[in-house]
């Protein structure tokens, strides 16, 4: 008999288990570019403030994790600032699997949708896409290269967490949640120069961004650990009280 787990629905067969989970040897592309502050702007939750104009986009391949299946994932990173508190927004991120999509939205916020995810690695180079209803909104290579590439400050993630009332407009929660990981150790980096294209979409409109100038990119290899974040404001209670 399953034993029933009542904060994760269905009670007795939940779509992911509890965290912590503790992902080993991922495969990263990260792609860094300078936008304009106005469309970098758009991006941003109404109450985060604006820091850089230097984002990053993102492929990523995870073929071992220990609390959910294998999947992939991709998006864009937008350095912020949230009162007194600087890190990162998670503005669009795509996965592939059910239980992925589910945990990163429900515990954190991560804004998931479901998504194709390409990954492509070769000797001295690498490409990721994300295709999503038919549109390649998401196309990143990079060519190993002995270059120097500096990355904005992309820690600690700062989401915003909401769910919709049932009875009427509105939101039963609206929290901001920090999330850092745990355990990061990098086995392999690699730099390189780096391309970006992307196919505009209404449902995704990422390419809202460019034009971008693509400053470099970095390849790694590495473990981290994924587990509780720290709600660092409830809007809703507060409003409440």
């Amino acid at each position: 008999m399953l034993k029933p787990e009542y904060t994760i629905l269905p009670d007795y067969a939940p779509l992911y288990p509890q965290v912590p989970y503790h992902y080993k040897n991922y495969e990263k592309i990260s792609v860094y570019c300078r936008g304009n502050r106005e469309a970098i702007e758009r991006f941003l939750p109404k109450d985060f403030e604006y820091v850089s104009d230097i984002f990053e986009i993102f492929v990523l391949k995870n073929e071992v994790i220990e609390g959910l299946d294998p999947y992939s994932e991709g998006g864009i990173v937008i350095p912020c600032k949230y009162k007194d508190i600087v890190g990162a927004y998670m503005a669009y991120e795509y996965v592939d699997t059910d239980e992925a999509l589910c945990a990163g939205r429900e515990i954190w916020g991560y804004p998931k949708k479901l998504a194709e995810v390409e990954f492509n690695r070769e000797e001295g180079f690498a490409q990721g896409k994300i295709i999503r209803k038919g549109k390649t909104i998401i196309d990143i290579a990079l060519t190993f290269e002995d270059v120097e590439v500096n990355p904005p400050n992309l820690f600690p993630r700062l989401q915003v967490k909401r769910m919709p009332r049932a009875d009427k407009y509105g939101m039963d929660m609206d929290q901001v949640i920090l999330n850092e990981f745990v355990d990061s150790l990098i086995h392999t980096r690699q730099t390189g120069t780096a391309k970006v294209n992307w196919e505009y979409s209404s449902y995704d409109p990422i390419a809202e961004l460019g034009p971008v100038e693509v400053l470099g990119g970095v390849f790694v290899v590495g473990d981290f650990t994924l587990t509780y974040g720290k709600i660092i404001e409830d809007k809703v209670q507060a409003v409440a009280k």
